[in-house]
């Protein structure tokens, strides 16, 4: 593949920014590292120094362009989503301040953080957890927040009831478990084998290994289950929700949206969590992790032009937890 053109080559070096961009969809071969215009921060934006990127299957599903829909056809595209750095600048009707250091999730469906800088609402940031390393932080904000909302925002789970966490040893499940104990939940976790100890340790009371038992033929009953590796659909699994259960996807679809439609007026509900990036999401999951009730689980690192690398290790749907980009 022929190297892509420098963007801002033709600016002030103060003025442009390395950047992992793509200039179509497909493998992650498309992953090139360019320089193009440092952004400027419009009102109620920070710009960001990003010091490490969170990676997650998002980044990886919009660079192969299943959703061009939402990404469009503009290029370069900068993708990604969960970054954590330094506020260098504050537009006017921005609430952080230079110097403060903050982790978040840019909104937009395609991202833009993968990048020595980005410009971002700041309502969509918070001040960083002081316990942890901002590398760990930068692993935290899509799935933890991902987690939160399909847990206590869509499912309202509640002290006392039986969850089911199925993919709970990748980057939204090792917070889904724990989260869910936090709301007072009995979990039962699934994962495969050489995940087993680990899901344990962040609390689940049960774990299953998927390549023993099958989901499908539990005999147990839940008042929730949250489906993070979205590999089954809601009529294979509406049997074993309670008779107002709530089933939880997280990968868009014609079909989850079909059944979240149609069980709109039915006692079992199926729903599809789109998340967000919330200032108080982000403040009450600091708080988790400052006291120590959050544990954030980091599998590996890659330097930000291995991109293309990082990618290809999400692809194998083996990492333990959060993989992570260092932007330095």
């Amino acid at each position: 593949m022929s190297a892509l053109p420098q963007y801002g080559k033709h600016l002030h070096p103060h003025k442009t920014m390395r950047a992992v961009v793509i200039d179509q969809y497909g493998g992650p071969e498309m992953l090139q590292s360019v320089t193009v215009p440092r952004p400027v921060p419009t009102r109620g934006q920070v710009l960001v120094r990003t010091r490490f990127v969170g990676v997650n299957p998002k980044d990886v599903v919009v660079r192969k362009g299943r959703f061009q829909i939402a990404t469009g056809k503009k290029f370069p595209l900068i993708v990604g989503h969960d970054i954590a750095g330094e506020v260098v600048e504050a537009a006017l009707g921005a609430d952080l301040v230079e110097g403060d250091l903050v982790y978040g999730m840019i909104n937009d469906f395609a991202g833009r953080a993968y990048a020595e800088y980005a410009a971002v609402d700041a309502r969509q940031l918070a001040k960083a957890p002081s316990s942890i390393e901002l590398r760990v932080a930068a692993a935290v904000p899509l799935a933890s927040q991902t987690a939160l909302q399909a847990l206590r925002d869509d499912a309202q789970v509640k002290t006392g009831q039986h969850v089911l966490i199925n993919g709970a040893s990748g980057g939204v499940g090792v917070f889904a478990v724990q989260i869910a104990k936090i709301l007072g939940a009995q979990v039962t976790a699934v994962c495969s084998h050489r995940n087993v100890e680990l899901v344990a340790e962040l609390g689940a009371d049960r774990v299953i290994d998927y390549t023993k038992t099958e989901l499908v033929d539990l005999k147990e009953r839940f008042d929730v289950i949250f489906d993070v590796f979205g590999n089954y659909r809601f009529d294979k699994l509406e049997h074993l929700l309670t008779p107002r259960g709530t089933y939880v996807h997280t990968v868009p679809s014609a079909r989850i949206v079909k059944d979240v439609a149609k069980t709109l007026i039915r006692r079992k509900r199926a729903k599809l969590v789109i998340v967000k990036s919330r200032r108080e999401q982000l403040d009450w999951i600091r708080q988790q992790i400052d006291t120590g009730s959050l544990r954030v689980v980091v599998d590996r690192s890659f330097a930000l032009d291995d991109a293309a690398e990082a990618h290809r290790y999400m692809e194998t749907k083996r990492a333990r937890g959060k993989v992570v980009l260092e932007v330095g």
